[in-house]
């Protein structure tokens, strides 16, 4: 009897390693499922952003001349030397450079820059526009979520209206900050764009960046503003929260940068508020 129970139990100990072996299989197998599902979701969300802005290259472009040869310009640039004064060959990235706006903005005025988009189209009207203000810049087709630089390359890291785009925003700030040199600055602009339906731009008159956008356009804008993680969080709350996980206490925060450079609707006008952040790595 004794011998039969022992043999019950040996089988028993056996059939629960057995099944605790098959048990973690199956989680692995599912986790690594969930994990790739993820990746084509967020492959799938970032073509959908780069098909969206590669039609709208041309007018952004020309938009981006215009605003180079006005007074915007001068204002933008005041706004950079502020947090960090540019000097002859100062390193500087432009993350989501789109037409080249700051890129050109700040190799006029000395820095060596290098400007990332991940859209093909943007990319080559940026070039046109440094080709048109006669700048040499480097521009390059780059995910700013997954930059291909050496830690500690870059003296500023520069993004206006960008972070809205990602979906991996914690992941995007700590490669920024990655090659960022030591006592280099972030610098970030962009706006709570989560609180505002871009399909409501449409009524607001003509004097603001949008109005050659067709419904169909700020409706496609809208959906992707929608479909990123970032524009359902209260910012820049958000993103300070973001940078002081990642170590940064000292967090310059300016929220009157948008009445400085806004302070007329004319062409270049952006009816959400902008928002400024900066850190010292």
């Amino acid at each position: 009897m004794n011998v039969v129970i022992g043999n019950n139990m040996q089988n028993l100990n056996v059939l629960i390693v057995l099944t605790h072996f098959f048990v973690q299989i199956f989680y692995n197998k599912v986790r690594h499922f969930i994990i790739e599902l993820n990746k084509g979701v967020l492959q799938m969300e970032k073509s959908q952003i780069v098909n969206y802005w590669d039609k709208r290259a041309g007018s952004f472009g020309e938009n981006k001349q215009a605003e180079l040869e006005s007074k915007h310009a001068l204002t933008w640039i005041n706004e950079i030397n502020q947090i960090a004064p540019i000097y002859k060959d100062m390193k500087i990235l432009d993350i989501g450079t789109g037409a080249g706006f700051l890129a050109i903005l700040c190799t006029q005025h000395g820095g060596a820059v290098t400007g990332i988009d991940l859209s093909p189209e943007m990319i080559e009207h940026a070039k046109a526009n440094a080709q048109h203000f006669k700048q040499n810049i480097d521009f390059k087709i780059m995910d700013a979520e997954n930059l291909n630089f050496e830690d500690e390359t870059f003296d500023i890291v520069i993004s206006r209206n960008v972070t809205w785009l990602l979906p991996d925003t914690k992941g995007a700030y700590k490669e920024w900050l990655r090659v960022l040199k030591p006592q280099g600055k972030l610098i970030n602009i962009d706006a709570d764009y989560g609180k505002d339906s871009f399909e409501s731009y449409e009524s607001i008159g003509s004097n603001h960046a949008h109005d050659t956008l067709g419904k169909d356009m700020l409706a496609e804008s809208e959906a992707i503003k929608q479909s990123i993680s970032i524009n359902h969080q209260p910012r820049p709350q958000y993103d300070i929260q973001i940078l002081k996980e990642l170590g940064f206490n000292h967090i310059h925060f300016d929220e009157g940068v948008y009445h400085r450079i806004y302070n007329e609707k004319d062409a270049f006008y952006n009816p959400t508020p902008i928002f400024l952040i900066s850190v010292t790595k």
